[in-house]
């Protein structure tokens, strides 16, 4: 009863996650100061992108209320794929970690460690990935309750494992091929080409697959302690 009870409630979930995107963004702000560069400016439309995924879930809470089912389903089917296409966008943010060593060059014969900015530049790197952790299980939170009303358990929970794992993929597809989600619609065959080759040698499949395997480890990882955080309730 986790989310029915005050204070857990959907709208409380997305508002601690607002409040949390605001800190990340002081983050930014205070380094860029501090700084006197540009380091981070990436991460506002990183950010925004994570959400987006966020506003079509809401979007399709809203559209499984509606009365008509023909319209209902047909407006939910093209929607859950519009979603499944932005998904990636919030696990994306798992893969800004790298950039806390990229803006901070660490000398190991030094004490690094005792430098403020070392810290600030980690701790934003990892709000950043730890919020995109949270958006990406709010996300598939929600879907698995909207599953479970349609199918078996069991079969809702297949679903949610293939979600993170194509969700996985894209973060790959994202990170090293540098494509968007928009790209689906707008250069399909030669999205479609780098997939395959990636699947046909041996070198690049290994590379995938190593590296999906370890986000979509992370990714079930969080989403089990949230699942079972709110399991409690059928419903949000």
């Amino acid at each position: 009863m986790l989310l029915r009870r005050k204070g857990y409630k959907l709208p409380s979930l997305l508002g601690v996650l607002l409040v949390a995107t605001l800190g990340c963004f002081g983050l930014i702000m205070y380094l860029q100061s501090t700084s006197g560069t540009r380091m981070y400016q990436f991460l506002y439309w990183d950010i925004f992108l994570a959400w987006v995924p966020v506003f079509i879930t809401l979007g399709m809470m809203a559209l499984s209320r509606l009365r008509s089912t023909k319209v209902r389903s047909i407006l939910l089917f093209f929607s859950s794929i519009v979603w499944l296409f932005f998904l990636p966008n919030a696990l994306y943010l798992v893969t800004e970690l790298l950039h806390a060593f990229r803006f901070y060059d660490v000398n190991p014969d030094t004490r690094f460690w005792l430098n403020t900015q070392f810290w600030l530049i980690l701790f934003t790197s990892f709000s950043a990935a730890g919020l995109g952790l949270f958006l990406t299980s709010l996300c598939v939170l929600v879907i698995h309750h909207m599953l479970r009303r349609i199918c078996s358990g069991g079969l809702a929970w297949a679903v949610v494992f293939v979600l993170l794992w194509l969700a996985s993929i894209g973060v790959y597809i994202g990170r090293f091929a540098r494509w968007n989600s928009w790209d689906v619609l707008l250069q399909p065959l030669v999205l479609l080409a780098d997939i395959w080759r990636w699947g046909v040698h041996a070198g690049p499949r290994l590379h995938l697959l190593s590296f999906c395997w370890l986000v979509f480890g992370i990714a079930v990882i969080f989403y089990l302690l949230i699942y079972i955080s709110l399991s409690e309730d059928q419903d949000i």
